[in-house]
């Protein structure tokens, strides 16, 4: 499988306008890259060669930067994040388990491959969220899910991705509808909390 459907289809005019605004020297490379990624969500290989072939900067020095700045994604990312935390204390909780769950409900078997094969969610191993006392957890979205397990965090994903009107790829059915035990997010809407007793 391969995520060649999710790629971007790079404007060549708005990269030159970028370049023609931001610079073409070596110390543009990280605003045109941060532009780049802003704009496509991930650096689009069409685009950086776009910058390679516009400007002084090399194709060495352009990916040198890319990858050594962890805000710059190479691959297309998925419509929503699944950022799974794996500090010490998500790492102890059993962070490994969820990433496992969570890349079987988004069929995901490529050790390489993050995002799900129709562009839905893209997983993401992160060092700390700053939840300790929640761990394990992931955050999709804006939403923290605290204290999971592998099945509590399929759940939850399937309950995001049916408020979202999205399709997890890998989603057997089994558990869709299962009630009790749901790992509900940390962080209520106001319209939530306010439908509470």
């Amino acid at each position: 499988m391969t995520n060649q459907s999710l790629e971007a289809t790079v404007d060549p005019e708005l990269v030159r306008k970028w370049i023609s605004e931001i610079g073409s020297d070596s110390t543009a490379a990280v605003p045109l890259l941060q532009a780049i990624q802003t704009e496509y969500r991930y650096l689009p290989r069409k685009a950086m060669d776009l910058v390679v072939g516009n400007t002084s900067i090399t194709a060495s020095q352009l990916f040198g930067v890319a990858t050594f700045y962890a805000q710059f994604r190479l691959r297309p990312v998925g419509r929503h994040l699944i950022r799974v935390c794996h500090g010490t204390a998500c790492h102890v909780g059993g962070a490994d388990r969820l990433d496992t769950a969570i890349k079987q409900i988004l069929d995901i078997h490529d050790p390489d491959q993050d995002t799900a094969i129709n562009g839905s969610y893209t997983i993401e191993k992160v060092a700390c969220i700053g939840c300790c006392s929640l761990a394990p957890v992931m955050v999709v979205g804006e939403d923290t899910f605290p204290n999971l397990k592998g099945a509590d965090a399929q759940r939850s994903l399937q309950k995001h991705a049916k408020a979202h009107n999205e399709v997890l790829p890998g989603d057997t059915g089994k558990d869709k509808d299962a009630g009790e035990g749901d790992a509900a997010p940390a962080k209520k809407s106001k319209k939530t909390a306010e439908a509470r007793p």
